[in-house]
Order: C-alpha cells, then structure tokens, then sequence
C-alpha cells in the first residue's frame, strides 16, 4: 500500500471533484509523472517506470467518481506484472477551510516473496515517486486552469 497527499489551495473539494471527472485532466495528471506515458484509449494508459535495476510498465484505467461514502474519490485500477491492484483519489476539505487535501492511495499486490522483495529493492520506491510527481501536476494543472 502506497499513499502520498498534496495540498490544494483554495480550492473546494466538489470543484477538485468535477476535475478529476474529465478524462483529459487524467492526461495532464500523468504526462511527466512517469518515465513513459502512452494513452491506449479516453480511458487506459500505459506508464513506465524505473524499479530498481529495472524497467516495468504499469496500466492505469480512470473507472469513475465515487461520492456514496460521504467522500469525495475517483476510482483508477492498475494492472501489469507486480502492480495490478486499485488507486484512488480521496479528497478531504478540512474544517473552516476552503483547500482540498487530495489523497493518492495505491493497494497493489506486488507477489509473493519474490514480489516482496523485488518490492524492497525498488518497486516501491519507483511507484512512490511516481505518484507524487502526479500529484505535483494535478495541483499545478488545477491552478493553471484557474488562473492561480
């Protein structure tokens, strides 16, 4: 299990939400991120990525928005050889606050003992910064939208 956060400044977590929900923001969500980005359909990309000593390539499908918990999520799932599981976006407004703190979780199953360790010895580390640098761009996409 991986999760990263990022702080979205000024920003409802209903407008984030809306975001999120076009497919294209996805786009701009990804590209960079990873060391490859190749969109397959609206829907499906392949990312590929250092892991260690070696390269992987790791789906990503956007399923959809997910409001039926009393929280705001987008659905993804993976798929590929150690990284098939479910990412979401969890999106969380604290108190008093008009800023979105935006959530990236990431339940991968990496194998058995072999998987890890191969996970220890970069596979973790190598969807971590992934994640992250997705993070950096969907705050900087949603600000440059907005004129922020």
């Amino acid at each position: 299990v991986i999760t990263v956060d990022i702080l979205v400044e000024s920003f409802k977590r209903n407008d984030v939400l809306e975001w999120l929900g076009d497919p294209e923001n996805h786009d701009r969500v990804l590209q960079g991120a990873w060391d490859k980005v190749e969109r397959k359909s609206e829907r499906v990309w392949d990312l590929s990525f250092k892991a260690g000593p070696k390269s992987r390539t790791m789906g990503y499908t956007f399923e959809q928005l997910d409001d039926s918990h009393g929280g705001r999520r987008a659905l993804c799932t993976t798929t590929g050889k150690r990284t098939s599981g479910k990412l979401h976006y969890s999106l969380r407004t604290p108190r008093a606050s008009r800023n979105t703190l935006v959530t990236l979780h990431m339940d991968y199953e990496p194998g058995g003992l072999l998987g890890r360790a191969l996970n220890a010895a970069g596979l973790e580390d190598g969807l971590t910064r992934g994640m992250t640098r997705m993070l950096d761009n969907l705050r900087a996409a949603i600000y440059a939208d907005n004129g922020s």
